[in-house]
């Protein structure tokens, strides 16, 4: 308690909770809760994933997404990712190293070089909504995972309510993750295509 107390302490920021529904390759799997703390030197983003009954039966536990880092310049730098159950079981972690990253999968560590400016999922979440509120959108983001480090292009579209920032790996896009926005900044919903397939969808 006196740990979230100091952490709370620490952001005298822009906080939001909000609440989606996922799917994960068209079927329905429960809810996620996106927290997100943000400061003039620091964040933390978490994302919660309550899976449903169908869910649990193909082995997703309940399970919890968290990265925190700093601010600096209008660029978010991460320190650490991790994604655990919620009973404290680690399934992945990744450690920031300036133009390294170590990451750790499945009891193996490995560090591996990657753009200075690389992001974890979370975190790229936090930097876009922050571009967008400044009007300054990156032609590129660096995208930093439990596994490898790639690069996506970003296109900027206005839709209906809000806005539709579309990321295509390159240079072959065989991964597409699309976030659509409000008009005031709030994530509506996220999508991830993998080889054309929607591989995941999270809306509120």
């Amino acid at each position: 308690m006196k740990k979230i107390l100091f952490v709370l302490l620490c952001f005298v920021s822009l906080s939001q909770a909000d609440e989606y529904n996922v799917t994960v390759k068209g079927n329905s799997a429960g809810k996620a809760k996106l927290d997100m703390v943000v400061g003039d030197k620091n964040y933390a983003v978490n994302l919660t994933l309550h899976p449903n009954i169908m869910a649990k039966m193909f082995g997703i536990a309940d399970m919890r997404d968290s990265s925190k880092g700093i601010v600096k310049n209008g660029h978010y730098y991460p320190k650490t990712y991790r994604r655990q159950t919620l009973k404290g079981n680690s399934l992945f972690a990744v450690d920031f190293l300036g133009k390294q990253a170590k990451q750790t999968h499945k009891g193996k560590t490995r560090t591996v070089n990657i753009d200075p400016k690389g992001q974890d999922p979370l975190t790229q979440i936090a930097q876009i909504q922050y571009d967008l509120r400044h009007n300054k959108l990156a032609s590129r983001y660096h995208l930093i995972t439990e596994k490898k480090q790639r690069l996506y292009l970003a296109n900027l579209q206005n839709v209906s309510g809000g806005k539709l920032v579309v990321l295509k790996q390159s240079p072959q896009p065989k991964r597409i993750i699309r976030l659509w926005f409000n008009r005031q900044g709030k994530l509506l919903r996220m999508q991830k295509e993998k080889r054309g397939k929607i591989d995941f969808d999270m809306s509120k």
